[in-house]
């Protein structure tokens, strides 16, 4: 009966996370509560995972990822070794992938990508190369790159606190590192070589030569007295000279997608326009045209050279992602209109206003440019050009650096135990005003800390009920007489297949049970399958929903979702072979 509560609330989980349909810390909240009063975990048990070392490790890791980004360390440093490429593509995808993997593997993956993403968006502009070709290298370089530490990304930490919990030993700080070492250069020679064939080659009109230009919709009125009043949309001048498409109309609230050409225009018509941020300038100069959005929330009164069209993309510790614009006062708060939306690699054909934003969402943004660089200093938005970046505290740069390699010698030499040095780097941090205390809350990822909190006591229900080792004795009479290396395949293969469709950290909590138990069933070491399972979790490059890096490129490059699964799939399938043949050579059964 308890396995059988168990597996039913492990299902359950698995289709809520994928779906999507419910925020994944409330899934999270929600397990936690369903197998502490089913009974399957104590309520000790249930709550265990908010005192759990891995918990504590992870969030002082953001911490410190946050240091080091508000000095301005990473940006700096990797926009002097990516230039060094010159114009060619495959050195500036191998270089992009490098620098990105090294800043992986000792600070967040996400807050790696989000640093160097503008200055991989002005390499595509001065080099006259699609953004598109560079992006999603440099997510899948943050991927890489953090199974090359302990420290490097979540399910490491995850794994080496839930080994030491079933066996009393752990992973070292390098004990990742060759391995992550083989699996980035066979990913850096794939997608330099072969994998950015298979990457989209859009390129977009021109703006600004400062950021990635895309189609957005924007939202328009036809005033009184307009030269197109009475004009059907093929006679106006919308198409042939502003080059933006009529993608909808609204009249008296009535909504009409896709009008036909011979639709007559009419004043109060509220059109909704497609086109590039060009067209849209346009349309604002434009005679009897109205920008919606505009009009509702006007600019203080400043010259025209003032103001600025730039994009700003949605990160993890926005404060907007789940609200609307409406909600928040955008406009009256930021002193900044909000002209169109792109998610998902399409425009969005609604009213701006009423849209619930999410994160990777990139909003086309205008607005005086002290506005802009103040909205990208704290407020979660991540400003992809048009306005010259800021370091923030450069001169305090080296002290974020030796603090980073301080808790990384702690851990070496074993001084202190990873929690406990990246805990009181964290606060050096801090104290050191590297950043402030706002700042340092602001970069943790609640979520995920509450993500892996809730999900932990479903691991307990799983080895208390016996769940795990069932799960276990079908991957061993599946699979099982072909030999542990076939078997740990199989454990690689399940965890990688998991993290597709949820968070990577609730895939390594939820089959590492499972691996513990089939390695006892085989009577060989945990260790190897241990690895495979903190590895795996962190191979996620077939979809964007994945990983945020993931996500969070997607907008910026004009991505859509089946592009990740036509690159990402080849690398998927040559990783886990490479993974399932390396591992044991480096910790024997």
């Amino acid at each position: 009966m308890e396995i059988t509560l168990t597996l039913l609330i492990l299902l359950i989980a698995i289709v809520l996370f994928a779906t999507e349909w419910i925020r994944m810390d409330l899934v999270s909240l929600m397990v936690l509560l369903a197998v502490a009063l089913t009974g399957l975990v104590t309520p000790e048990e249930a709550f265990s995972g908010f005192s759990n070392p891995a918990v504590i490790t992870v969030a002082a890791m953001f911490v410190l990822g946050a240091g080091i980004s508000y000095t301005g360390a990473v940006s700096t440093l990797g926009e002097h070794l990516i230039r060094m490429t010159g114009h060619n593509q495959t050195l500036m995808i191998a270089a992009i992938m490098g620098v990105v993997a090294f800043f992986s593997a000792f600070i967040n993956n996400i807050g790696a990508t989000a640093v160097l993403m503008p200055i991989v968006i002005m390499m595509a502009r001065r080099t006259k190369l699609p953004a598109s070709k560079l992006l999603i290298p440099l997510a899948f370089g943050s991927l890489l790159g953090g199974v090359c530490t302990l420290i490097g990304t979540p399910p490491n930490i995850l794994i080496n606190t839930l080994l030491q919990q079933y066996t009393g030993e752990g992973f070292r700080m390098f004990d990742f590192t060759p391995l992550g070492l083989i699996l980035l250069a066979c990913g850096i020679c794939y997608m330099a070589f072969f994998g950015h064939k298979l990457l989209p080659n859009r390129k977009s009109g021109t703006l600004t030569e400062a950021y990635q230009v895309k189609e957005y919709i924007t939202e328009v009125e036809i005033l009184e007295g307009s030269p197109l009043h009475g004009k059907s949309i093929s006679q106006s001048h919308l198409e042939r000279e502003l080059n933006m498409k009529v993608r909808a109309l609204l009249r008296d609230r009535q909504k009409f997608p896709q009008p036909k050409r011979n639709r007559k225009l009419l004043a109060g018509d509220i059109l909704f326009l497609e086109g590039n941020p060009e067209g849209i300038l346009k349309v604002r100069k434009e005679k009897g045209l109205s920008i919606v959005q505009e009009r509702d929330n006007p600019l203080p009164g400043t010259s025209d050279k003032k103001i600025v069209v730039v994009e700003a993309s949605l990160t993890t510790t926005s404060d907007m992602v789940g609200k609307t614009l409406r909600q928040e006062r955008f406009a009256d708060t930021h002193g900044l209109t909000v002209l169109a939306l792109w998610r998902s690699g399409a425009p969005v054909v609604r009213k701006i206003d009423h849209v619930i934003l999410q994160f990777g969402d990139v909003l086309l943004l205008q607005g005086p440019e002290e506005k802009v660089r103040h909205l990208g200093q704290g407020h979660g938005f991540l400003v992809l050009g048009g306005v010259d970046p800021v370091s923030y505290r450069p001169r305090r740069a080296p002290i974020a650096i030796a603090t980073i390699l301080g808790v990384i010698l702690l851990s070496v030499t074993g001084t202190t135990p990873i929690v406990i040095g990246a805990t009181l780097g964290g606060l050096i941090m801090i104290m050191t005003r590297c950043l402030t205390v706002k700042e340092a809350y602001d970069s943790i990822d609640w979520p995920i800390l509450m993500l892996i909190a809730g999900t932990l006591p479903l691991g307990h229900a799983m080895q208390n009920s016996g769940a795990a080792a069932l799960l276990a004795g079908f991957i061993i009479e599946g699979v099982g007489s072909y030999g542990p290396w076939v078997v740990l395949g199989a454990v690689f293969l399940i965890t990688f297949c998991l993290t597709e469709v949820m968070s990577h950290a609730a895939a390594a909590v939820l089959v590492a049970p499972i691996a513990y138990n089939t390695a006892m069933e085989l009577a060989v070491s945990p260790r190897p399958f241990f690895m495979a399972v903190a590895v795996a979790a962190s191979m996620c490059f077939m979809t964007p929903i994945s990983h945020q890096s993931n996500a969070l490129v997607m907008g910026p490059g004009g991505y859509k979702f089946f592009d990740y699964t036509k690159v990402g799939a080849p690398l998927n399938i040559m990783v886990w072979i490479i993974a399932t043949l390396v591992i044991p050579l480096l910790f024997p059964f």
